[in-house]
């Protein structure tokens, strides 16, 4: 969770443009309360309650931060992006709880907010894009999320690397190993990058039962394994050659899926 620094939001450049594009009005004047409570420096610069509205209202703002519903009765989000696109502004996605939709963002890195909203999550969110990010970074990551709304599934995830962002098919992944708050990625042809999630994140986002947790520091791409050496501490060995511990409360569940 962002934690706001004391004072920030008196620093922010004046004025810092919202706009919000969802179908439901009492939604939208809920967010608005909630900017006018916690934002007291952002300016809500538009809204819209339709796609075409959206994409109307984004042609005469050029707002800062866009707060982007994804149902909408005439269409969703994604087609909103897919239509106004390149957009030059955050993007912040709000949403009713969907498994699908929330994997998307978080495989993609990017930011989204579950109704009912949460206060503080919303001025995170806030304060992140008045924070910035680069422009290249944001049509990546929505680019990647747009190519897995079109197909309606989940094909490759969004690393957050220290050289910048790297996009790995998830067929790629070999395994992926705990680093205290970070995770080394280990992919099928041998390479590994540090990415800025930890393991329990990847629990989360990553297909079961195609994804599977060995161990308190691993995960493994189940087709991906060749061998199970048996000894005191059990381990995997995948198509890379790299061993994989196997945690004992997780063998019987293990052997199961393997069979």
């Amino acid at each position: 969770m962002w934690q706001i620094s004391p004072g920030f939001f008196n620093t922010l450049p004046m004025p810092f443009k919202i706009a919000i594009v969802d179908d439901e009005p009492a939604a939208r004047a809920a967010l608005k309360r909630l900017l006018q409570q916690r934002c007291p420096q952002a300016v809500v610069a538009g809204e819209a309650g339709s796609v075409a509205e959206g994409l109307a209202m984004l042609r005469q703002v050029a707002p800062d931060l866009l707060l982007l519903d994804v149902e909408m009765e005439d269409g969703s989000g994604f087609d909103l992006l897919e239509q106004a696109r390149p957009l030059s502004c955050a993007v912040a996605f709000v949403t009713a709880h969907d498994e699908f939709a929330v994997r998307a963002f978080r495989c993609n890195a990017v930011d989204y907010l579950l109704k009912p909203i949460n206060p503080d999550e919303l001025a995170a969110a806030v304060q992140k894009a008045q924070q910035g990010i680069e422009q290249g970074q944001l049509y990546q990551r929505i680019e990647a999320l747009l190519h897995a709304a079109a197909l309606g599934r989940i094909e490759r995830i969004t690393l957050n690397t220290s050289k910048g962002l790297l996009f790995v098919a998830l067929a790629d992944i070999a395994c992926v190993e705990s680093c205290g708050n970070y995770a080394f990625v280990h992919l099928a042809s041998g390479e590994r990058h540090l990415d800025a999630r930890n393991l329990k994140e990847y629990e989360e986002i990553l297909p079961h039962p195609a994804f599977v947790r060995t161990h308190q520091s691993f995960i493994v791409q189940v087709a991906l394994v060749q061998q199970w050496l048996k000894g005191e501490e059990d381990d995997l060995v995948l198509s890379t050659g790299m061993r994989v511990p196997v945690a004992r409360r997780r063998r019987e569940a293990l052997l199961r899926l393997l069979a």
